[in-house]
């Protein structure tokens, strides 16, 4: 294709050129002609791309197609089960769910019972008539002066420039029509945080964004203040997600605007990096001691921490010291190596961090064996998308989740997979303006509203079918898992409690 660009460019040019001699009115083959031409011949003497020198302006079709893969397979190609991270069937509980339309299918399950891995759960021979669960749960250990009612399903942490004001904004409005919290996420506490006056629970991380002195480090004075904000009822410390646990993060300069700066408190339009670590604290007592000063700086509210689970030994050796000294955090949030709403590094996001399920039940195990299960709420985020998964995390040892993604398709997310790019065509992560203004946010609200809703009425219907009446008799007996062709287990077979633990 290559050697025949430059004779077929110069033929085609020679044709224009006596067609527009010939007869004048033939001057629009130039407009049609001459711009391609000029990109074929940027193709064919430029050095970056394989494709595009060997087939100049043809190579740019297929760059295209490239780049848009993921979305012709969803939209296109893939059946309903198919879909990475998410299939359509996930996805369309959400749409569902936030529409208040129809909830309902016809002509039985599209997932196959027959695959390894599928899970089911046990219902009761006979189902109970109502529930007596108002699926709130009180956050807040003895250490604890201002404990917080708190809905057992929140918007997982999305920090504004990640997201965009829409978003925030539609994700803020939600949750107040709801009655539940929503997690800053670690960009700092912004004025679209505070604009329909929900629960906040404010999340910092390694950056210390929001409250950080000059040189990146954490800032006394600046927590103070925002812990004064009366919409902030709970505190929450990342020490690694689940998207990129032990990495850092890098803001390019040019998502860095003069507002999403003044509310991280850095300076505007430069690069800012994140470490993997926190300058604050590097050992387990010095977390101890770090947790009292926040508990101490915010007048006694709910302190948390939240972490991805990587060596076994480490978790249990951070209870044992919260244990030894009886000083601990108020919560705790296991985040699966499966979460991530936002960009993460390559490796970190295919082979870092535990997955979920196994965490919890590690984590659940060992407060229950050090003692500190009722002083210590577990919350947990990666992939809570459907009342199910609700149901599931609550049999491993959850007390309350988090939905980050499930919260985004609510706001009409497509998965097209650019949330890294500022390209999202639905206006959820990106800052470009034209873009954002496509999410309505009086609309968004409303449907975040009722994806909670609904999804809280789907665990209850749930609860009903397995002839429980509150989220506490919750069992992994409850739950089978297929293994193979012959063997099913139940959840209790697959993680029972360690011998330790029951003594």
């Amino acid at each position: 294709m290559r050697k025949y660009f430059i004779p077929t460019t110069i033929f085609v040019l020679l044709i224009i050129g006596i067609l527009i001699i010939w007869k004048p009115y033939h001057w629009w083959l130039a407009l049609l002609f001459v711009p391609l031409i000029i990109l074929g011949t940027i193709d064919f003497f430029q050095r970056g791309d394989t494709i595009r020198r060997t087939y100049p302006l043809f190579g740019r079709l297929s760059n295209f197609l490239e780049k848009q893969r993921h979305v012709l397979q969803e939209v296109l190609l893939l059946n309903r089960t198919e879909g990475k991270p998410f299939n359509w069937i996930q996805k369309e509980i959400v749409y569902k769910r936030a529409s208040n339309t129809v909830v309902s299918q016809p002509f039985g399950t599209q997932i196959s019972y027959k695959k390894f891995g599928r899970e089911w759960i046990l219902h009761s021979q006979y189902p109970k008539q109502n529930v007596e669960e108002n699926f709130k749960i009180n956050v807040g250990s003895s250490l604890c002066e201002k404990p917080y009612l708190c809905s057992i399903l929140n918007i997982g942490g999305m920090s504004y420039g990640s997201i965009s004001k829409n978003a925030t904004l539609a994700l803020n409005g939600g949750a107040k029509i709801g009655g539940f919290a929503q997690n800053t996420g670690e960009g700092g506490l912004t004025a679209y945080h505070n604009k329909y006056g929900a629960d906040l629970i404010f999340q910092f991380g390694t950056g210390y964004f929001g409250c950080r002195d000059e040189n990146g480090d954490f800032d006394d004075e600046k927590f103070e203040q925002i812990c004064q904000n009366e919409f902030v009822k709970m505190i929450e410390v990342k020490i690694s997600q689940g998207a990129k646990p032990g990495f850092g993060a890098i803001l390019p300069a040019k998502k860095n605007t003069d507002e999403i700066a003044k509310y991280r408190g850095i300076k505007a339009h430069t690069e800012i990096y994140s470490p993997a670590y926190h300058s604050s604290f590097s050992t387990n007592d010095e977390l101890i001691r770090f947790l009292d000063k926040l508990r101490h700086l915010s007048k006694g509210k709910p302190i948390g921490i939240k972490l991805c689970i990587g060596r076994e030994s480490d978790f249990k050796s951070m209870i044992e010291a919260f244990s030894k000294q009886s000083k601990f955090p108020d919560f705790i949030t296991i985040d699966g190596g499966e979460g991530g709403s936002g960009a993460a590094n390559l490796d970190s996001l295919q082979w870092v961090g535990s997955p979920l399920d196994g965490a919890l039940h590690l984590a659940n195990q060992t407060l229950i064996s050090y003692g500190l299960r009722k002083e210590i709420k577990l919350f947990v985020g990666g992939k809570i998308i459907s009342s199910f998964d609700i149901f599931k995390v609550f049999a491993l040892g959850a007390d309350a989740c988090y939905s980050a993604r499930g919260m985004m398709f609510a706001l009409g997310c497509v998965q097209s997979l650019k949330c890294n790019l500022n390209t999202c065509p639905t206006g959820i992560t990106t800052m470009n303006a034209g873009r954002e203004a496509s999410l309505v946010v009086s609309d968004k609200k409303q449907k975040v509203a009722n994806y909670h809703k609904n999804t809280i009425d789907g665990l209850k219907e749930i609860l009903i079918a397995t002839g429980i009446t509150n989220i506490q008799q919750i069992s992994k007996a409850m739950i089978a898992r297929k293994l193979n062709e012959r063997e099913t287990v139940l959840l209790s077979e697959i993680y029972p409690l360690d011998n330790d633990v029951l003594c």
